[in-house]
């Protein structure tokens, strides 16, 4: 991976808001694949204990995004412009980790897919595309 590319991805995750608030711990960065760590909380969990369904989709909507960025050049950002997610078990667990990888990088579009574990068990499976775009930061 382009030094410049992950340095650029190092900084987004450590100045990004939400990626902090819910406690992301990014664990692996390569060309069209990160991995990361996320704690769950009593805060994001339903009723009856299990994990929130939009905190799956939120965490996949930011692990694919990140994958995307790992094959978009330097002066381009990427916008999610589709999230699929199948919710495949319940997640009871106390930490999630998340893979996303890029399936097609293209100009415009990346299409991308996240995997989510919950105690070493598939709980979700996404799929998303990103458009590429003029960055949106100086």
């Amino acid at each position: 991976m382009d030094a410049k590319i992950l340095d650029k991805i190092k900084e987004r995750i450590a100045t990004n808001p939400y990626v902090n608030f819910l406690g992301i711990h990014f664990t692996k960065i390569e060309d069209g694949l990160v991995e990361a760590h996320m704690p769950l909380r009593d805060e994001q969990r339903q009723y009856s204990g299990v994990t929130h369904g939009g905190v799956l989709a939120a965490l996949a909507d930011t692990i694919a995004g990140f994958a995307a960025y790992t094959m978009t050049p330097l002066d381009k950002d990427v916008l999610t412009a589709e999230l699929k997610i199948s919710f495949l078990r319940a997640a009871w667990g106390y930490e999630l980790i998340a893979r996303g990888f890029v399936i097609k990088p293209g100009r415009r579009l990346h299409f991308c897919e996240c995997e989510i574990y919950c105690d070493d068990k598939l709980v979700g499976k996404a799929s998303g595309t990103f458009c590429v775009v003029e960055s949106q930061v100086d």
